[in-house]
């Protein structure tokens, strides 16, 4: 009790000895908003630069952009899926997958799956919920559990996903 009333009459002293040589709070926090604001706002508008994938044999030379990797296996048109294999270590593999418009609903039954998404927007069903998801979102799907990927933007959606065991490219089965 008496460690507290001290500690409230050291800082107002503090307060009282600021508003003395500054003026007072209330005209500090108020002179300093706008410079906080502008912050904030220049922060929140600036543009995140595009994600990069850093596999094993990249991990010295900084990674590969994903617009790069896109850029040299773009979605062909008319083509609703594409599954680009990245890699794979001996307990998972990893791909760069595009969905123009949707899934089909299915189950892997061996493998499980984390999805992240790097660009774009879209629903992600599992077990008929629905899942909203945009870029930065990551979700994790235990095998056997039924699962699809609606996309819900403009553009194609791409995300990192992640199989272990190593994806073999057999364990889809359709739910509908």
């Amino acid at each position: 009790m008496w460690a507290a009333g001290i500690g409230r009459s050291i800082r107002l002293a503090h307060r009282r000895e600021y508003s003395h040589s500054h003026g007072s709070w209330t005209s500090m926090c108020v002179g300093r908003l706008p410079i906080v604001l502008c912050l904030l706002g220049f922060l929140g508008c600036s543009q995140a630069t595009t994600p990069h994938v850093y596999l094993p044999d990249q991990y010295a030379a900084g990674g590969t952009s994903v617009e790069t990797i896109l850029a040299a296996h773009p979605l062909p048109p008319g083509q609703n899926i594409s599954a680009l294999p990245l890699g794979r270590t001996e307990s998972c593999s990893y791909h760069l997958i595009q969905i123009r418009d949707r899934e089909q609903p299915h189950v892997h039954t061996v493998h499980d799956l984390a999805v992240t998404v790097l660009q774009g927007t879209g629903r992600l069903y599992i077990r008929g919920q629905p899942r909203e998801m945009r870029s930065g979102d990551v979700a994790v799907v235990p095998h056997a559990t039924p699962h699809y990927f609606v996309n819900t933007g403009a553009e194609p959606a791409v995300a990192f996903v992640v199989f272990a065991p190593p994806y073999d490219g057999k364990d889809q089965v359709p739910t509908e």
